[in-house]
């Protein structure tokens, strides 16, 4: 037992000096690495060529600002050649201004959307810092061509761009050439709004409402405070004092901040926020902000001679004693105006909207929710609307039971 005992108090010892061994040792120090070696020649070399380029930047330069020059004093031959030039040899500022000039017929150059966009394709071909890239996609979006807005604001985006990581967000926001993703939009937008060196306000603007509505994301009212020092949007505000979401309850504020910014529209709805809805059928309203379709060129979808049927725009207003949602929806289904292929029945009518609003809307039903359904006079044009069907109002469930009596 002694010897065994004598043993294992050997070893203890020994792996004790080892380890305080070890600690004691000096660590080895990693060599650096090693630098490529390269000769004075090539060294000599190397900066030759950096001083041609530089010099070739500055005769680019130069010879585009001449040509830049005479474009705007509507010397228009001159400058189309001279930029024409500086394109070929891809310097893509004049591929720009060429694109700019045709598309939108400025500077004494006849308007030519085609020959405009043709210069704008020839810049993105080249261009990293895609200012090219967003023109396109903002052409292509305007032209309801969504699936080649997305390709180029998807490209921008990746590349680091604010500008198109935000029009992409809301083309995922929007359902536009993909199905509507709030996640997605939501991830776009936030790396739109947090870059460092331009935040884009618009898309800080759209996270106010994502964050208090909960789009994408569980409700934050957090986010909404954080985001709402970057952009103030008077409603949000009233609404947090209404409900009292992150801030007193204070209803006589609430309509005080709606009568400041001039938001009528939730001024005419404060009876139903109060619990005292009245009936919207027949009745004309205009809405504060104007979210609608776009006006988007109906496709002819039978054939020759027959038009597709006319699309309408609904606005759905949601009141409930601790929330309020508004989305806009269509009576039918168009891949070029987006907005998903879930439905709802209501008002005697399928409504087409995202998987988002269907669930808000069930979600509603379910809650007991005052819910008001509007037309729009022409979703085109402006925000004027007209109430076409009433949920669940209180005034409605007490006429039933009285006519049943």
């Amino acid at each position: 037992m002694r010897r065994y005992r004598s043993f294992f108090l050997f070893t203890l010892l020994t792996v004790f000096l080892f380890t305080i061994g070890a600690e004691a040792a000096p660590a080895k120090k990693r060599a650096p690495a090693k630098k490529p070696q390269i000769s004075e020649a090539e060294r000599k070399k190397l900066e030759e060529e950096k001083k041609q380029k530089e010099a070739e930047r500055k005769i680019k330069e130069e010879a585009f600002k001449k040509a830049e020059s005479l474009l705007y004093a509507k010397k228009t031959k001159s400058a189309i050649e001279a930029l024409t030039e500086l394109c070929e040899d891809e310097y893509l500022r004049a591929c720009s201004l060429l694109g700019f000039s045709y598309y939108a017929g400025r500077y004494g150059v006849k308007q030519d959307t085609e020959t405009g966009i043709k210069w704008y394709e020839k810049c993105a071909e080249k261009e990293g810092n895609f200012f090219c890239h967003n023109e396109l996609g903002r052409i292509y979006y305007r032209n309801n061509d969504y699936d080649r807005a997305f390709s180029y604001y998807e490209k921008g985006a990746k590349g680091g761009n604010p500008e198109a990581e935000y029009q992409l967000g809301k083309l995922y926001l929007e359902g536009k050439s993909v199905q509507p993703d709030y996640e997605k939009a939501l991830q776009w937008l936030r790396r739109a709004a947090h870059d460092r060196k331009k935040p884009n306000r618009p898309a800080q603007c759209i996270l106010v409402e994502m964050s208090y509505f909960g789009m994408g994301m569980k409700r934050s009212i957090k986010d909404t405070n954080y985001w709402l020092k970057k952009c103030d949007i008077p409603f949000v505000r009233a609404m947090q004092y209404f409900y009292g979401h992150g801030v007193p309850k204070d209803r006589a504020k609430a309509k005080e901040i709606l009568r400041q910014a001039n938001l009528n529209e939730a001024l005419l709805d404060w009876n139903d926020f109060t619990g005292n809805a009245r009936p919207s059928v027949g009745k004309k309203t205009i809405r504060d902000q104007n979210i609608p379709e776009d006006c988007a060129k109906k496709d002819l979808m039978f054939g020759t001679g027959r038009k597709s049927p006319k699309i309408e725009t609904y606005a759905v207003k949601i009141f409930h004693p601790d929330n309020y949602y508004t989305f806009d929806v269509r009576d039918a289904f168009s891949e070029k105006l987006g907005g998903g292929n879930n439905t709802f029945e209501a008002c005697r009518k399928t409504f087409y909207t995202s998987l988002e609003n269907r669930r808000r809307f069930s979600r509603a039903l379910k809650q007991k929710a005052v819910i008001k359904i509007s037309v729009y006079k022409n979703a085109c044009l402006g925000p004027e609307m007209t109430g076409v069907c009433d949920l669940n109002l209180p005034w409605q469930e007490e006429e039933i039971e009285e006519d049943e009596e």
